[in-house]
Formats: C-alpha cells, sequence, structure tokens
C-alpha cells in the first residue's frame, strides 16, 4: 500500500528538511479534561505538508529560560495543522499553552520532523499499540490512512485509564469495521465493556496474528518496555517493531562535558564539508564536540528523538544510542545522529 503525504489542494509539497516557523493559533478544542487540541496555521503564509506521525518542536521563553518540546502533529494536512497536548503537573511548556495560547496568539516551532510513519509501499498489515497521549501520531496515522481509500487491515489498541481519558473517543469509537481499521478501547478501571490493562494474554487473544503485522507503539517509557514483552512472547520480529516515546527524560543520553581528563581517549573528528578537525573524548557526544569548538552544525532535541543532526559517517565508527530518530536502513547506510554518537575511532563526517 501507497502511503502518500495527504497535502491540501494549494499547499506545497515536503519540505526538503525541516524548518522554523511562526505560527498562528486559530482555534482550540477541548478534548479531555485535560487535554487540548490546538489549531494552527503558519502565520507567514508558508503552507506545508507532513507525514502522518511526524511532530513539531516547540520552542518557547519561559520563567526557567529557554525550552523546547515535541508535539505530534495529530492531524492529516486536508484538515489544517493540529498539535494535541496533555497539560502535565509542572509542565512550563503544556501548561503554558493550555493556559495561554489563545485564538490569535503566535507560536514558534521547528519541523515537521520524525519517522514514525509507515514507509510507503511497504506493509499492508498493522498493529498500532497507544497509551494515553500516545494515540496523537496513531490517530493521524489512521486518518491518513482511512483518506487514502486504499485497502488496509489493521488493529488499534488503545489503553487508557478510564473511558473518559479516551483522547479523541467518540472519533475513535466511529471508525466502522469496514474500513480496514478495528479499534478496541481498553480503559483500565471504570466504565462498562473495559477490557482492563493490556497483556500478553489480552494481546493474543485480541490480535492472534500480531506477528505477521507491521508495529506501531506509542507512550510512555513503562508501556512501551511492557509492549516489547508482549510482542516478543508474541513471535513478533524485532525489525517490524517501530516505537516512539512522549518520556522524553526517559531517552535523554548522559550528557558528558566535552573536557577530556588524562585517563580519557581522544579522537580526532574531520568535517568533510567546513574541513574542520576537531578532538572528541571517547565519553562525549559529536555533537557537544562540534558546538563547543564553534562548528555550527544543525541540531534540535539533543536527545536522539528529530533527526536535524542526522550525518554521514563517511569513515571511522561510533557508539549511537538514539530514540527514534532515525531509521534502520539510514544506520545501515552510514548515518549517524551527532547528538547521541560517541566515538570509537577516529572519524570522517560529510558536514
Amino acid at each position: 500500500m501507497t502511503l502518500e503525504p495527504q497535502v491540501r489542494p494549494g499547499a506545497m509539497a515536503l519540505p526538503q528538511a525541516p524548518a522554523a516557523r511562526l505560527l498562528r493559533c486559530t482555534g482550540v478544542r477541548q478534548e479531555t479534561a485535560d487535554v487540548k487540541t490546538f489549531m494552527l496555521e503558519s502565520a507567514t503564509g508558508a503552507e506545508f505538508g507532513w507525514l502522518p506521525g511526524q511532530y513539531l518542536t516547540v520552542n518557547l521563553e519561559t520563567a526557567q529560560g529557554p525550552a523546547a518540546r515535541c508535539y505530534t502533529i495529530s492531524s492529516i494536512p486536508a484538515d489544517g495543522l493540529q498539535i494535541t497536548v496533555k497539560a502535565l503537573p509542572g509542565g512550563p511548556v503544556s501548561n503554558w499553552l493550555h493556559d495561554c495560547l489563545l485564538p490569535g496568539g503566535l507560536l514558534e516551532a521547528h519541523g515537521p520532523q520524525g519517522v514514525f510513519t509507515p514507509e510507503p509501499g511497504h506493509w499492508q498489515k498493522y498493529l498500532f499499540l497507544a497509551a494515553g497521549s500516545g494515540i496523537t501520531p496513531l490517530a493521524s496515522i489512521t486518518r491518513a490512512l482511512r483518506l487514502s481509500g486504499a485497502p488496509v487491515d489493521a488493529v488499534l489498541l488503545y489503553s487508557m485509564r478510564t473511558p473518559a481519558d479516551a483522547i479523541f473517543g467518540a472519533e475513535l469509537r466511529g471508525i466502522e469495521a469496514s474500513s480496514g481499521i478495528r479499534v478496541e478501547l481498553l480503559p483500565s478501571t471504570g466504565g462498562p465493556g473495559g477490557r482492563g490493562r493490556l497483556d500478553a494474554a489480552a494481546l493474543a487473544a485480541l490480535v492472534p496474528d500480531a506477528a505477521g503485522r507491521e508495529v506501531f507503539a506509542c507512550g510512555p517509557a513503562s508501556y512501551l518496555a511492557a509492549v516489547r514483552g508482549m510482542l516478543e512472547l508474541a513471535g513478533c520480529a524485532s525489525e517490524r517493531l517501530h516505537v516512539e516515546s512522549y518520556d522524553i527524560a526517559a531517552h535523554a543520553p548522559a550528557q558528558a562535558s566535552p573536557c577530556a581528563t588524562p585517563d580519557t581517549k581522544v579522537f580526532s573528528v574531520e568535517f568533510a564539508a567546513s574541513g574542520r578537525t576537531i578532538q572528541c573524548p571517547a565519553d562525549s557526544f559529536v555533537l557537544e564536540a562540534a558546538l563547543a569548538a564553534g562548528i555550527a552544525v544543525p541540531s534540535n532535541c539533543t536527545l536522539g528523538m528529530c533527526g536535524t543532526c542526522k550525518s554521514a559517517l563517511l569513515a571511522g565508527s561510533v557508539e549511537m544510542n538514539h530514540a527514534g530518530g532515525i531509521r534502520p536502513r539510514e544506520i545501515a547506510a552510514g548515518k549517524i545522529l551527532l547528538c547521541c554518537s560517541k566515538p570509537s575511532s577516529d572519524l570522517v563526517i560529510d558536514a
């Protein structure tokens, strides 16, 4: 099945690279008690498209200083730009959006970004697993599948605390099986018909052919850890599992100083495009060392999530611990993310 970006009439093609954008809020919709959807448009008139499952990085100046957070674009381009945000206790960005972003307000963002999206023409059978706010990218993906009109065989299992916490609940309940997408809402407590928490037995009962499906899972780190165990028991191959976590702290690489101690091994890193060569300690990330040396390498999240610092490794080897910002086929082609890669030899990088 081919899943092409659904761009509004008159909209431009997908950008070659993520871009800084100034957005204007055109409306706000309350989804649940602590979740809102914000309708947005380009404040400059520069239209853009995105793939279902991609996200924007929102940048704010808060009382604690600059802050950036990644929010899924929960809509498809045919419906206009929307992000859906849960207000987190003590969350400076999510609470500012809930309390302060009103129609007419402006928002700085960067994107679209992300690779949590079905590859065109690759699979037709899907299993979508979501918990809590993890439904946002999968809602975009299922909307795109339905709009495409192409044959699809997909199962969406959505876990939430209570039925009232189901984001897009009415829409999801209204998806007919004839669409090729079967939706199962799994509240852990409260309400009639609740199936309880998802576990290996429930997965086997609900999706007995899970091993033959391409799996996209999104939710907090604890949920994704449980999902990996369930899928392993179900016989799912790891290469068919695509995950995205909104628990950023769980993915943040331990930040190390680019200053080497006497016992630290140091490698040279040559940036082929700029002709600069720097020194990078073995326990430091390449991006850290580059920025410390004054090399302007494109970067954004610094957590291995957004893919902005993706570069071709022309020579050498690294240890990379990413958080979904790069595809396996890109790694196989010699690409790395500078923000989460530590050198294990001298490097030559196409940047």
